[in-house]
C-alpha cells in the first residue's frame, strides 16, 4: 500500500507539473498567436503599402511621359519661335536697307530737282514774280509735290512723244507703200512737167479769205 501511495503522489506530481506546463505553453501560444497577428498586420499594411507605392510610381511613370511629351513640344515651339525671330531679323534689316536706299534715292532727286530749278528750270515763275517780294502761296511740300507732278508729266510726255513718232512713222511707211504700189506705170514717151504755181496772189474765196494749200497732217497730205 505504501509503494501504491508513493505512486499515485509521484503521479498527481507530474500531473500538477504537466498542467502547469501545459498552462505555460498555452501562456506563450497565446502569446506566440498575439504577435502572428502583429506580424501579419504589418504584412497587410506593408502590401498596402507597396501597393499605393506602386500606384505612385506608375502615376509617376505616366506624368514623367506626359512632361517628357511637353518638354518635346516646348522645345519645337522653341525652335519655330527662333526660326521666326530670326526670319524677322532678316526681314527687318532688309526692310531697312531697302528705306535707307529709298531715302538716298529720294535725297539724290530732290538734289536733281534742286539743280534743274537753279539751272533754268522754274525761271518763268520767277520772272513774273515781283522781284524781292515773297510769294505767301509757295511751300517747300508743295514745290516737292509740283517737281514730282513735273516728272511724272515729263515721263508721260515723253512715252506719248515716242508712241505718237512709232504711229507716224508706221502710218508714213504704209502710205508710202500704198502710194508706191498705186503709182500707174506709164507706156510711151515721157510726159511733159507740170505747170509752175502761181507768183502772185493767191485766188480767193467766195467769203473773200485766202485759200490756203492743204497742210499735211501727221507728214500725210490729205
Amino acid at each position: 500500500q505504501d509503494a501504491e501511495l508513493n505512486k499515485s503522489h509521484q503521479l498527481t506530481r507530474q500531473v500538477s507539473t504537466f498542467s502547469q506546463t501545459e498552462n505555460e505553453l498555452r501562456s506563450q501560444l497565446n502569446i506566440y498567436v498575439e504577435k502572428f497577428k502583429q506580424v501579419e498586420d504589418t504584412l497587410n499594411n506593408s502590401n498596402d503599402l507597396f501597393l499605393t507605392f506602386r500606384k505612385e510610381m506608375e502615376e509617376m511613370s505616366k506624368k514623367s511621359k506626359r512632361l517628357e511629351k511637353e518638354n518635346m513640344q516646348l522645345t519645337r515651339k522653341q525652335e519655330a519661335t527662333n526660326k521666326n525671330i530670326f526670319q524677322m531679323a532678316e526681314e527687318r534689316t532688309h526692310s531697312q536697307q531697302t528705306i535707307d536706299r529709298l531715302h538716298k534715292e529720294n535725297e539724290k532727286l530732290k538734289k536733281l530737282c534742286r539743280a534743274m530749278q537753279t539751272n533754268g528750270y522754274g525761271r518763268a515763275d520767277m520772272v513774273n514774280a515781283a522781284p524781292g517780294a515773297p510769294n505767301p502761296a509757295h511751300h517747300p511740300d508743295e514745290e516737292d509735290e509740283e517737281d514730282d507732278l513735273a516728272e511724272t508729266d515729263s515721263e508721260y510726255d515723253e512715252y506719248d512723244e515716242d508712241e505718237e513718232g512709232s504711229v507716224e512713222a508706221e502710218y508714213d511707211d504704209d502710205t508710202e507703200d500704198e502710194a508706191v504700189d498705186q503709182r500707174p506705170r506709164t507706156y510711151g514717151p515721157v510726159p511733159p512737167p507740170p505747170p509752175p504755181p502761181p507768183t502772185g496772189e493767191l485766188a480767193q474765196g467766195a467769203n473773200g479769205k485766202v485759200r490756203q494749200p492743204p497742210q499735211p497732217v501727221n507728214g500725210v497730205k490729205h
